[in-house]
């Protein structure tokens, strides 16, 4: 998978996550996007929102790391990173939350 057509998909997981309040508890949810679902959970380490779940029925793990400025991490074991001002909203119906 092309870190160009992940960033897509990572913006559409960013922007459906909500922010998360200092919570033992990780956030959990799902959102499906061009048809593949995708289950994560979002906790706080301090500064860095971290997402971690997987794609195409759990056999794509991903885990984001998600300061102001940047998105780094890995989808499919690739690395990944890009600036969060490159994020695009999504505002096809072509991603829906599930939760």
């Amino acid at each position: 998978m092309l870190n160009s057509s992940f960033a897509i998909t990572a913006a559409a997981l960013f922007l459906a996550v909500p922010a998360v309040a200092n919570a033992a508890e990780p956030d959990a949810g799902a959102f499906t996007y061009q048809g593949v679902k995708y289950d994560y959970t979002a906790e706080q380490d301090g500064e860095v929102k971290v997402l971690k779940g997987s794609a195409y029925a759990g056999k794509v793990p991903f885990e984001l790391r998600v300061n102001k400025r940047t998105v780094t991490g890995r989808f499919n074991g690739r690395p990944v990173s890009f600036n969060v001002k490159d994020i695009k909203p999504i505002t096809s119906k072509a991603a829906t939350l599930t939760d």
